[in-house]
């Protein structure tokens, strides 16, 4: 049996797992939805995984470290995941694949209840402090109040604008020129692309917000080199910036467009008119 995983706990939870690998600086984070029942756990969300190795991964009430946090109903860490002694190892096959050692499992409680469990990890052996913990226990803390907050009723169903359905074409064939490998079919396809975003009036809530804060040259300048393919390294030496204000500026855009990740923002910011 499978946990249903609903649209409140996809969104807190990968609120969640973003947050941490931000202020964290973690190298993963994933979370996993009780089932009904509460005797296991089902792995959904994953940040940072190099494999599918974790992904949708069953875990046993009171097996390794998640569901040793499940039953104790409190955070449990390790730093030598398949040497820990405290800890069963029924899934060190998977960590091992993913190549984890240090661990954290915050459990999400909702009325008393364990709904699921947010994990950090890092692929060395290091602590996971306090302040770790903390950050980890709140954003747990905040997912179980957002699952236990009534449903909100269902929005009025609107029929799309002709500007909305044409910005949807833009993000999407934005996504299938990514895919080209045929110069000839890609320059072809991206001159379609901004004919049809010239048209498409930025309009909504995104629209209204860009309006009031748009991208600024040098955030533009390095969302063309993203877009282009370029490790953040690359982008500093050729705008004669560290890789860090280059990472700042991107965050920028992500968060001005509402995208979660480069490949969004530069087909968002394309669909908008932006000339990438």
């Amino acid at each position: 049996m499978v946990a249903k995983v609903d649209d409140g706990w996809v969104d807190a939870v990968d609120n969640a797992l973003t947050t941490l690998l931000d202020r964290a600086k973690v190298d993963i984070a994933f979370g996993a939805r009780a089932v009904p029942g509460g005797d296991r756990l089902v792995i959904h969300r994953l940040r940072g995984a190099r494999t599918t190795a974790l992904q949708d991964l069953v875990v046993r009430n009171g097996a390794g470290l998640g569901g040793k946090a499940m039953m104790l109903k409190r955070p449990v860490t390790v730093t030598d995941y398949v040497r820990a002694p405290e800890i069963s190892h029924h899934y060190d096959q998977p960590v091992s694949r993913e190549g984890l050692h240090s661990i954290m499992a915050v459990p999400v409680l909702t009325a008393g209840q364990v709904t699921g469990v947010l994990y950090a990890g890092l692929r060395q052996r290091l602590e996971l402090g306090e302040r770790m913990q903390r950050l980890a226990m709140g954003l747990a803390g905040e997912v179980g109040r957002r699952l236990a907050a009534p449903p909100r009723p269902p929005a009025a169903l609107q029929t799309p604008s002709a500007d909305a359905r044409l910005r949807d074409a833009c993000r999407e064939l934005g996504s299938i020129i990514e895919r080209v490998r045929d110069p000839a079919v890609r320059a072809d396809l991206e001159a379609l692309r901004r004919r049809l975003a010239a048209g498409a009036a930025p309009s909504g809530p995104r629209g209204a917000a860009l309006s009031r804060t748009p991208l600024s040259p040098r955030e533009q300048e390095a969302l063309a080199h993203a877009a282009a393919g370029l490790p953040n390294v690359e982008i500093a030496a050729r705008m004669g910036l560290s890789p860090g204000t280059v990472k700042a500026y991107l965050r920028s855009v992500m968060r001005k467009l509402g995208t979660r990740n480069r490949i969004e923002a530069v087909n968002a910011a394309r669909a908008l008119g932006y000339p990438l």
